[in-house]
């Protein structure tokens, strides 16, 4: 395979947004087929590219000089995010009505480009990229502005391109598999931890995921989401592989730990005090983040193979979410509640008990942080129990297709979660931490069992029992089983478990800061008259002005 078909996945998506624009022009529907049929064709290019021969590729498009190269590079873990952007995105744009198909597919090549990158510069670069022209998708599909996801995102570039520049300055190259290991500072880390926490909204409070799949239409939220949310996790799988396989401190990996089961907790709480059905699902996304996090910061091989696997779950949520038709009692409704709160035989399920798994193989404390993750998983089933009888709100028309696609691949996975180990996860944690970091006796991965150091889990076995059990339950009494589900005229639900109080902290320390204000007699308010007499004033003092400044400065 030639080096110069690395950038075919990223031109089909390019080429379809050039033409999805003047097709839309001509019939609404037209530019939508147009901008799905290009995110598809990315999807199989990607495969075409990467499965022949499974071995890293790399390709230079532009040098800056002075060690400074824009590169493409597609080995196991970019391959493995790359479908994690591409397939939802796909997904999106084929069953969802997009407001502009074009920004859509545009939006998806720039995210693409930023796991391509074989450098953190043209990543942030890229990534920057992807945040202006989802601006614009905003805009054109309605969504009110928001400030704080503005200052969000740019305090998340900032970061990225900060550390950017650090790895430049201390290693000579920003390329993640050229930099030596003493370039991972703990400074450096610090820098694209914060960048990749923010970027994925991996935070104990309401993230902005959850606030965007909740408040926004479906057809704004679902794309930026889709987009935006695996990133995180790519930096931080870098990262390992710039280090050497490990992080420059053991205290890195605790703390990411427990952030991620806190984060779980956090959303699982959250879930189950949910006031819609929405509200429920606007928690899967940081509830699976949670997960990902406490696996992949186990920094072992299990924590890591199960981190992208699961990762490949947490990547189609966004898409099953928003495809919903509609949020009353129905099949797709029962589907995606049983996904979300990790029933069997569903991958979140598979992947959540490897993870449980890894967390008590790794240490004793993350063995406490287990038990943690165990109840925000009881707390995310209990919920979703509740929310079959909370009242309906409100929602899109979404698709049965769409939804039936994501929700088969989810519950596909689950008993094949073996088979997305050996194929998917196991290359891409094994690239990370070498050879010397992966021996082959703690992890396999068969097409009908995961199986580690400290036990295994038959997936066909086990999963494929419940599987058929579950669908014959369906299949034999679903008219009976929704129609009695369904919540009577009226009816709200059933109180919480436990009401987080804590929740409105955030909108009452804002409302202080708001109400903050300078004291009377310190306030200015003649800035009219010092403009005038700024603007009337000689040129001559400014330009003393400026020679006393260039003096104090060069001398």
């Amino acid at each position: 395979m030639p080096a110069q078909a690395l950038l075919l996945p990223i031109g089909c998506l390019a080429a379809g947004a050039l033409l999805a624009g003047p097709f839309g022009r001509l019939s609404e529907g037209a530019g939508r087929t147009v901008a799905a049929v290009a995110a598809w064709a990315a999807v199989v290019a990607m495969l075409a590219v990467w499965l022949p021969q499974r071995s890293p590729l790399e390709q230079t498009f532009a040098e800056l000089g002075a060690g400074i190269r824009l590169a493409v590079r597609v080995d196991a873990v970019s391959f493995a995010f790359g479908l994690y952007v591409t397939v939802p995105a796909a997904l999106l744009l084929t069953f969802q009505r997009v407001r502009s198909p074009a920004l859509g597919a545009l939006a998806t090549a720039a995210a693409l480009l930023s796991v391509e990158a074989s450098g953190l510069i043209l990543a942030a670069l890229a990534w920057g990229v992807t945040l202006t022209i989802l601006r614009l998708y905003l805009q054109v599909a309605g969504a009110p502005a928001d400030t704080a996801a503005r200052v969000r995102n740019e305090a998340t570039w900032l970061c990225l391109a900060w550390a950017a520049t650090v790895l430049y300055a201390l290693a000579g190259t920003d390329q993640y598999v050229a930099a030596p290991v003493t370039a991972v500072t703990p400074p450096l880390f610090g820098l694209v931890m914060l960048a990749a926490l923010f970027a994925s909204g991996l935070v104990p409070w309401r993230p902005w995921h959850a606030a965007a799949l909740e408040r926004l239409e479906p057809e704004a939220a679902g794309l930026p989401v889709a987009l935006l949310f695996p990133f995180g996790f790519y930096l931080l799988v870098r990262l390992y592989q710039t280090g050497d396989g490990q992080y420059p401190s053991q205290w890195f990996n605790l703390g990411l730990a427990a952030l991620g089961t806190l984060t779980a907790l956090s959303a699982a709480l959250r879930a189950q005090a949910a006031a819609s059905r929405r509200g429920y699902f606007s928690e899967a996304v940081p509830l699976a983040g949670g997960f990902t996090l406490l696996a992949l910061a186990l920094g072992t091989p299990l924590g890591l193979a199960t981190a992208i696997a699961e990762m490949a779950g947490a990547a189609l949520l966004p898409a099953l979410l928003v495809l919903i038709p509609a949020e009353v009692i129905s099949g797709s409704a029962l589907l995606a509640l049983a996904i979300v709160a990790g029933l069997p035989p569903a991958l979140p399920f598979a992947s959540r008990l490897l993870t449980l798994q890894a967390a008590v193989q790794a240490n004793e404390a993350t063995a406490y942080l287990a038990l943690l993750a165990a109840l925000a998983w009881l707390l995310a089933i209990a919920g979703a129990a509740r929310a079959l009888r909370l009242g309906a709100k409100a929602r899109g028309p979404g698709s049965l297709t769409g939804v039936g696609m994501a929700a088969f691949a989810l519950l596909l996975a689950g008993p094949l979660v073996g088979a997305l180990q050996q194929g998917l996860a196991i290359p891409a944690a094994a690239s990370v931490l070498g050879d010397t970091g992966f021996p082959s006796s703690d992890l396999t991965g068969l097409p009908f069992a995961a199986a580690s150091a400290s036990g295994s889990w038959p997936g066909i076995a086990l999963g494929g029992i419940v599987l058929l059990v579950t669908l014959t339950i369906v299949l034999a009494g679903r008219r009976t089983i929704v129609a009695s589900l369904a919540a009577a005229p009226g009816e709200t639900g059933s109180a919480p478990f436990l009401r987080p109080a804590w929740q409105t902290l955030p909108g009452t320390v804002f409302a202080w800061v708001d109400s903050l204000a300078v004291p009377g007699e310190f306030q200015v308010t003649g800035w009219r008259r010092i403009d005038q007499a700024l603007t009337s004033g000689s040129v001559w003092l400014w330009v003393a002005v400026f020679l006393a400044l260039a003096l104090l400065l060069l001398r």
